[in-house]
């Protein structure tokens, strides 16, 4: 059995192409995303930290357009093989990537300076499986 390339299953980091001007966040072609449910821009001040919804069955992308934020993810999905694992990701537009943040896992972003990012989601309907990350989760996560 081959070892997992990041600590939670499915999450994934890839990078990003800018190209005549044009920086493609998704494709079709990359077959990462099976539906599109909303597209939304987070707007983070310096210093700040923001809790995504914890989602019951929504996929969410995230794309830095300027600034910088670490995203400090962990795995609270019961049926996972990586359930209780923790991941931290630097994103940086001055870095491009994309970062899959996969149902089921809290993701905690702190600014490290002023930061917009884009934010796709796989369903843009509420799930009654849909919470908010509850402070000992966020401490787990950023402790």
């Amino acid at each position: 059995m081959a070892t997992p390339v990041y600590p939670i299953a499915d999450m994934h980091i890839f990078p990003l192409a800018l190209a005549a001007g044009r920086l493609t966040l998704l494709r079709n072609s990359d077959h990462l995303l099976r539906r599109f449910g909303q597209l939304d821009l987070l707007e983070i001040a310096a210093g700040q930290r923001l809790d995504l919804p914890v989602r019951g069955e929504a996929d969410c992308f995230l794309f830095p357009v300027s600034g910088a934020v670490n995203a400090a993810l962990l795995d609270l999905r019961p049926s996972s093989p990586s359930q209780g694992a923790k991941v931290a990701v630097a994103l940086s537009a001055d870095e491009p990537k994309g970062l899959l943040v996969p149902f089921g896992v809290a993701c905690s972003l702190q600014a490290e300076s002023q930061a917009v990012l884009i934010q796709l989601s796989t369903h843009s309907e509420a799930h009654s499986a849909d919470r908010a990350i509850s402070a000992d989760e966020r401490n787990l996560i950023v402790g």
